[in-house]
């Protein structure tokens, strides 16, 4: 555990972004004062922890809704809106890369945790009791100040908070620890490789000739371990790497799909689209304006009373 990657800021709308894709662990404290709507995706799953105020969150064409001592968990390349009805809005954050969280002992048979639920599981993780959250809070008060060097020789620390977290989060959900062997193992390690080669050809020809499997034993059980077709997550991970482009870069929409791996501009079009409801260009148009208006009424950590728990 002495390598671990961990990164940490208050909040800053360039690293912030740049975490939510590319960090093993990222943790924000953050509170909005307008309602600040934003269609996004990314790569790492998001944990928040809201601590006053409320919205609405729209997940994958479902609707959630966040309060006070409630927690919401965005699982990784799942796009999402929001849009604060009770403001301020003050929540902590928590981001973790999945492929982080597999290489971690005993963390990696709670992956479920870190995947967005069903509005009906995730009404476990609203009004929680306050010893609970309070907990919760401080792991993350932990993890700020552990992470404060970059993870230098507190590996193990980072872990043990991890793992305890994970574990909270798994009893408030009541989920059953998942089989890491076998199939299971199989599948994710073709999910890692989507993550990192999602530029190359990724067709089921060619999965099944990396990985000895035939095209319909990987479509079945992909689905049947992460809950998602496996054509619609290769779809997710590139408009999610898309928009971390669009984020960072002036880039033309041909040479963007080219990038992220697709042959043809419009197939690019057409699923950016249908994952964020808007076009690239409209994005970038919308982050750079969301960028302007979450300066002016955002909190950071710097500025708030710190209250330890």
């Amino acid at each position: 555990m002495e390598n671990l990657n961990e990164f940490l800021n208050c909040y800053n709308e360039k690293d912030h972004s740049i975490a939510l894709n590319n960090r093993n662990i990222y943790v924000s404290y953050s509170g909005d004062y307008k309602g600040n709507p934003i269609n996004h995706v990314h790569n790492s799953c998001e944990l928040l922890f809201i601590e006053q105020g409320g919205g609405e969150y729209k997940i994958r064409d479902q609707q959630y809704h966040i309060e006070k001592n409630g927690v919401l968990i965005i699982g990784g390349t799942d796009p999402h809106s929001r849009r604060f009805t009770q403001v301020p809005c003050i929540r902590y954050g928590l981001t973790v890369l999945p492929a982080f969280l597999q290489s971690l002992p005993v963390i990696n048979s709670y992956m479920n945790v870190y995947r967005t639920h069903s509005p009906e599981e995730a009404n476990k993780l609203r009004g929680i009791d306050d010893v609970t959250f309070n907990r919760m809070v401080s792991i993350i008060w932990q993890l700020r100040e552990e992470t404060k060097d970059n993870g230098q020789g507190k590996g193990d620390m980072v872990y043990a908070l991890l793992l305890e977290m994970t574990i909270i989060l798994n009893r408030l959900l009541q989920l059953e620890k998942q089989d890491i062997s076998g199939m299971y193992k199989t599948m994710s390690d073709i999910k890692n490789y989507i993550d990192f080669h999602y530029a190359e050809n990724l067709s089921l020809e060619e999965l099944s000739r990396i990985f000895y499997l035939q095209p319909n034993t990987i479509s079945k059980n992909f689905r049947k371990t992460f809950e998602k077709n496996i054509n619609s997550y290769i779809h997710s991970v590139r408009v999610s790497n898309a928009v971390r482009v669009l984020e960072k870069n002036d880039i033309s929409i041909t040479e963007l799909s080219e990038v992220v791996g697709y042959a043809s501009v419009n197939t690019f079009l057409r699923q950016f689209r249908e994952s964020l409801g808007i076009s690239p260009l409209q994005y970038k148009k919308q982050f750079e304006q969301y960028k302007e208006d979450a300066g002016k009424t955002r909190l950071t950590w710097d500025i708030r009373e710190k209250k330890k728990y």
